[in-house]
């Protein structure tokens, strides 16, 4: 009997925990995105850094006339670079949402959190 007075309270909680976040109510300096967004990920070098830049683009049909966009991590050595690139390209794969947190172009902290939606 004790169950079923607990019921709704389960119920609630696995309804709000699988509420999707609306893009528009977060703020400026954060964004959601999935591998429908990226298109690609590249190393790039700079004079004092490496980068690890996230091409984003808009999803089809949005896309005919739409520009790329790009945002990067601040890296130090290739090999941080190289397994950065591949754990956000495997994670991506995997269908999950990555929040990123940024500081203009430059991504300062990144969520790989399977419960974003």
């Amino acid at each position: 009997m004790k169950f079923y007075s607990l019921l709704p309270a389960f119920f609630f909680m696995a309804l709000s925990s699988s509420a999707e976040t609306n893009p528009w109510s977060l703020p400026i300096n954060e964004r959601i995105i999935n591998r429908k967004h990226v298109s690609h990920i590249v190393i790039e070098t700079r004079r004092d850094h490496l980068r690890v830049t996230l091409l984003l683009s808009e999803r089809f049909p949005y896309n005919y006339k739409s520009t790329s966009g790009s945002f990067f991590i601040r890296v130090n050595t290739e090999k941080e670079a190289l397994e950065i690139s591949e754990k956000l390209d495997k994670y991506l794969e995997s269908g999950w949402n990555i929040k990123i947190y940024l500081s203009g172009s430059e991504i300062t902290r990144y969520d790989l959190d399977k419960t974003i939606q």
